[in-house]
C-alpha cells in the first residue's frame, strides 16, 4: 500500500533528502555526559549546513532533554543508563532548495543495559571496501546521509565481526561504523585527521585531550602492526578492538 507524504511535515525533508543533523548522547542515570560538547558540535554543524542558529539556548537544550527523560525513566526504572538521539530537521517544504527557514527538534531515548558496556574484551573489526566515503566538511557531521554505515554494518554482521572499518576515497581507513579509531605504535597514539573524512566525534575529542596524539592517515598495515587499537564514541569513551584483515 502506498502512503501519501505528510505535506510540510517536519520529517518530510529528512526522509527525502537526509536534511538533518543529530547528536547521540549518553545519560548515566543522573546527567548527560559531555552535554556542553554535544551542544557546541550541534551548533557548529547547523552553521555548516546553513541552518538557522538554534532557537534553543544551551539551557533550553538541556531542559528539553531532561523533560523527556523524566517520563522515560518513570517507565524504565530498572535501566542504569540511556542512549539519547537529539535530531534537528529543516522543516518540510521545498525540494532540494529549502523553502522554510524554521527548524524542528525530535528526541529518541533508548534504555542501555549493562551488557552493552562490557568493554574489557576486544571486539573483532574488519574492513569494508565495497563503498568509500569522500572527505570534506560534510563528512565530519552526524547527518542523515548514513547509508555507508548501514551497508558496512550489514557487511560486518555477515562476516561475524562486531563492526567494520570505513575507507575514504584515497583508500585510507578513517573510522568504524560507530566510532573513531586510534592506534598505538612505539608508545605513540595516532588517529586519522578530520580532513580524511571521519566524524568529528565527542569521544575522539576527549581522548585527544587526555593523550598525546598525532593525526596521520591510516592504512591496514598501521593497524596490523599496532601495539593496541581503540574505538571511541559518545557511549563508550574507549574500547579495544582487534583488526581482522584477509591474509
Amino acid at each position: 500500500m502506498l502512503l501519501p507524504l505528510r505535506k510540510n511535515h517536519f520529517m518530510e525533508r529528512a526522509a527525502q533528502y537526509g536534511d538533518l543533523l543529530f547528536e547521540t548522547m549518553f545519560h548515566n542515570g543522573t546527567s548527560v555526559r559531555h552535554i556542553e560538547r554535544h551542544y557546541a558540535r550541534l551548533t557548529r554543524g547547523l552553521t555548516i549546513l546553513k541552518m538557522p542558529e538554534p532557537s534553543l539556548s544551551f539551557a533550553e537544550f538541556e531542559q528539553k532533554i531532561d523533560e523527556n527523560l523524566v517520563s522515560w525513566i518513570r517507565q524504565n526504572t530498572s535501566s542504569p543508563a540511556y542512549r539519547i538521539r537529539f535530531t534537528v530537521c529543516r522543516n518540510g517544504s521545498g525540494n532540494y532548495l529549502p523553502q522554510n527557514p524554521n527548524l524542528s527538534y525530535y528526541q529518541n531515548i533508548v534504555s542501555v543495559n549493562n551488557q552493552h558496556f562490557k568493554l574489557d574484551l576486544p571486539i573483532k573489526v574488519g574492513l569494508y571496501s565495497e563503498q568509500t566515503k569522500a572527505p570534506g566538511v560534510l563528512a565530519n557531521l552526524k547527518s542523515g546521509n548514513a547509508l555507508i554505515y548501514v551497508m558496512a554494518s550489514i557487511f560486518a554482521k555477515e562476516q561475524g565481526w562486531e563492526e567494520a572499518l570505513i575507507l575514504n576515497t584515497n583508500d585510507h581507513i578513517i573510522e568504524s561504523t560507530t566510532s573513531n579509531i586510534f592506534w598505538q605504535a612505539k608508545q605513540q597514539w595516532f588517529t586519522p585527521p578530520l580532513s580524511d573524512g571521519c566524524i568529528a566525534g565527542i569521544g575522539r575529542e576527549v581522548f585527544m585531550e587526555k593523550h598525546s596524539v598525532i593525526e596521520k592517515s591510516c592504512t591496514p598495515i598501521d593497524l596490523q602492526n599496532a601495539e593496541q587499537c581503540i574505538l571511541t564514541n559518545a557511549l563508550w569513551l574507549e574500547r579495544k578492538f582487534v583488526p581482522i584483515f584477509a591474509q
